[in-house]
């Protein structure tokens, strides 16, 4: 980990960037002629579940305990009481109820839901796959968790832990849900993995983002202690390049997968002070650390990291991050920092009135999670256009317009 007196000059140095650019100010000053907010709905992470708010009133209009929604955020599906139960996201409607054996759903797909036994040591791990025309089940050797679907419905991408009775590592692979065949992925130029050249996973998994429309998943995993990806072992590499903290990408539809070094001190710092946010086109990659500052830009056409810089060590806990309009804003402790989506150049700082709970950037408006509330923003200047209360706000998730 950096030395406390490097990550104070770093700080010191980028803050005096920051208050050249734009003094700190509170996000909380009324707007002299706030606009009525327009119709939307808006997902967030609750102590009651995920819940339902509709945006034009604040009002929350369902709420549903340990409930997953699919990529799209079309539909939500609820697992209680060996009952899964899926309904309409935007209305809440009840679309399906039956009763399925596993006690966690772990993997969703507008097509498929896989249904689990939770974490733990095993040598098999049996798999309920409820499809949109049938519902089975498979026995599979190993320790294995399902973690996504390719658009199709025909490959599940899973994780595959090792050695299954203890495990201590874990990679990723496919399975073909067609052929009933498990195999490793192929690289980014289509090429099979040859045996032994699977790269093998010990760090922690923080943060994953999906690109329903590019059908590319992206995990953010940190503290990969002596880690080597399948371009080193393909290359006969037996040490580690001293990388810790990449972005896992997968390609859902193509079934590749490659990984994105994040240069240091990524990956040095606590986890939950690092976040990775996608731009509304899809076309760039933003990763940050809280601890150190650091921040940087990659393009997804081609995995390459395009700028990197500093905006100065920040407040501990959580981090968020949501990226529009040619802007990069960054939610943590109190306060949201907003950067140059392309220079990564500090642009301002708003005080939050609370604890920091996620952030969402739409056409109209920048949504931010404070303590128990949410707070509307406009996205240029961060004058307050209008707030209401979400009791036991954890995170916010997802917004829609409706309408």
């Amino acid at each position: 980990m950096s030395s406390i007196t490097r990550r104070q000059a770093l700080a010191l140095g980028a803050a005096a960037a920051v208050s050249a650019c734009a003094a700190e100010r509170p996000a909380t000053r009324a707007a002299p002629a706030a606009p009525a907010p327009k119709p939307g709905r808006l997902f967030a992470s609750t102590a009651a579940g995920l819940a339902l708010v509709d945006l034009a009133t604040g009002t929350v209009k369902a709420a549903y305990p340990a409930a997953v929604a699919d990529g799209a955020w079309t539909t939500v599906h609820q697992l209680t009481d060996g009952r899964l139960r899926s309904y309409r996201a935007g209305t809440g409607d009840l679309l399906a109820d039956e009763p399925v054996t596993g006690r966690q759903i772990k993997a969703v797909s507008t097509r498929m839901i896989a249904v689990g036994p939770p974490p733990g040591p095993r040598r098999r791990t049996r798999i309920t796959l409820v499809g949109e025309n049938e519902t089975r089940t498979l026995e599979l050797d190993g320790n294995i968790e399902p973690e996504a679907f390719s658009g199709d419905g025909r490959a599940m991408y899973l994780l595959d832990h090792l050695p299954p009775e203890r495990p201590d590592r874990y990679r990723v692979r496919m399975y073909d849900l067609e052929t009933g065949e498990m195999g490793p992925l192929q690289t980014r130029d289509k090429t099979q993995i040859p045996p032994g050249a699977e790269e093998e996973m010990r760090g922690r998994g923080r943060q994953a983002v999906l690109d329903s429309t590019a059908g590319v998943l992206y995990t953010l995993y940190t503290h990969q202690d002596d880690h080597l990806h399948t371009r080193d072992l393909v290359a006969g590499r037996d040490q580690s390049p001293g990388v810790h903290a990449f972005v896992h990408v997968l390609n859902l539809d193509q079934r590749w997968a490659y990984c994105l070094d994040l240069p240091a001190p990524f990956g040095l710092g606590p986890p939950e002070a690092h976040t990775i946010a996608l731009d509304a086109a899809g076309k760039r990659l933003y990763a940050f650390d809280a601890s150190t500052g650091s921040v940087v830009v990659a393009s997804t056409d081609d995995q390459a990291i395009r700028r990197s810089g500093r905006l100065g060590e920040q407040p501990a806990g959580e981090a968020y991050a949501a990226a529009g309009g040619q802007r990069l804003y960054l939610a943590m402790g109190s306060r949201v920092l907003v950067a140059d989506g392309q220079t990564l150049a500090p642009l301002a700082a708003w005080a939050l009135p609370g604890p920091a709970r996620g952030v969402l950037w739409t056409a109209d408006e920048l949504l931010a999670g404070a303590g128990d509330q949410v707070i509307r923003l406009d996205p240029g200047t961060g004058a307050r256009l209008g707030a209401f209360p979400l009791p036991g706000l954890q995170a916010v998730r997802h917004a829609a317009p409706t309408g």
